[in-house]
């Protein structure tokens, strides 16, 4: 996977840069929108960085972004009294590849001429925080062909109020993409989750023409989908038979797709609120019927109201609430999501 710079946005920022040598240099942009210095966030907030590169005398190859949660992102199951829990055994901290791609640097468009040898290089991260407590510190490295690199760095710190709950909620907003959206779109589409952890990757973090994401893989339990024209949404395991023949056994290892069993549920939006443990999530999923005989992976064109028992491939069990579902060009599905921890 190759990214191309926002051209747009270099005449209005760089326009009065001079003409510089050395070696690469990274630097955040910041506003008032956007995510540049360490922060406190809410549960699953959506945030925004936008990471500019400068070449120095070599052009500008490669940039990599790699996260670390700690504690990592299980949800934590506390004991009774909590004051019994033992810091020392919440979950070891997780560091992801969340990007790594070959860049196409700027050297000039009809309005700009970038003044630097090594080219010019823009990228916005629109990402998910968290939906544990927990801190997560994101580091961008831009490389250039020589194997020079500069690195910039923040943290994000999340509290969630009701983490002692006996189990794990969120809410999560999945934008497929159909057909006709343009391949940027679709890259930095954030429709693949982690039901337990919560965590919502775009395509570029599990996808993309070398391995070094595939291990992102093995932590995707759905893939929100969406037809060619947008008209409908569903949802699918990486396992399922729909998602398989649109992927690439050599990008997607068999290996690494989990079996998400999802199950169609006559209960209702009041009794999804009131399934609180456990027990209730088993006896949803054992009363659940499949959306189709052949393929209990899929579950086929959704519904508001829709109430999903679910069992991941690790086999954790769950329900999740189909909220707003907005077909149409920009397609959108919200959801509303419990999980045993």
């Amino acid at each position: 996977m190759r990214f191309r710079l926002l051209y747009v946005f270099l005449p209005l920022l760089l326009g009065a840069c001079s003409k510089a040598k050395g070696p690469v240099r990274l630097d955040f942009i910041g506003n008032t929108a956007l995510t540049s210095s360490n922060r406190t966030a809410s549960p699953n907030d959506t945030l925004s960085t936008r990471a500019y590169a400068v070449g120095g005398e070599s052009l500008l190859r490669r940039l990599r972004i790699e996260v670390t949660y700690t504690p990592g992102l299980s949800p934590i199951l506390y004991p009774l009294p909590i004051s019994n829990f033992d810091a020392d055994n919440a979950p070891a901290s997780q560091t992801l590849v969340y990007l790594d791609s070959l860049i196409t640097p700027l050297f000039s468009t009809r309005n700009y001429t970038s003044p630097y040898k090594g080219g010019e290089y823009i990228f916005d991260n629109r990402f998910s925080a968290r939906s544990t407590s927990g801190i997560e510190q994101w580091t961008y490295t831009a490389t250039d062909a020589d194997g020079q690199s500069a690195s910039r760095s923040y943290r994000i710190t999340v509290s969630k109020a009701d983490s002692a709950a006996v189990f794990h909620n969120y809410t999560v907003l999945m934008r497929p993409q159909p057909a006709t959206a343009t391949d940027t779109l679709r890259n930095r589409a954030r429709v693949f989750l982690n039901l337990r952890y919560g965590l919502l990757l775009p395509r570029y973090a599990v996808l993309n023409n070398e391995t070094t994401v595939q291990p992102n893989q093995r932590l995707i339990d759905l893939v929100c989908v969406t037809n060619s024209t947008g008209a409908t949404i569903r949802l699918d395991g990486p396992a399922s038979d729909s998602l398989g023949r649109r992927l690439s056994t050599a990008r997607w290892p068999r290996a690494n797709r989990n079996a998400t069993r999802l199950l169609r549920t006559s209960l209702t939006a009041a009794q999804f609120a009131e399934a609180r443990t456990t027990a209730n999530f088993v006896s949803a999923f054992a009363a659940g019927t499949p959306f189709f005989t052949s393929d209990s992976l899929s579950t086929g064109v959704l519904a508001q109201n829709n109430v999903i028992a679910f069992r991941t491939g690790e086999g954790y069990y769950g329900l999740l609430l189909v909220g707003q579902l907005v077909p149409g060009t920009s397609p959108l599905l919200n959801c509303s999501i419990k999980v045993q921890k």
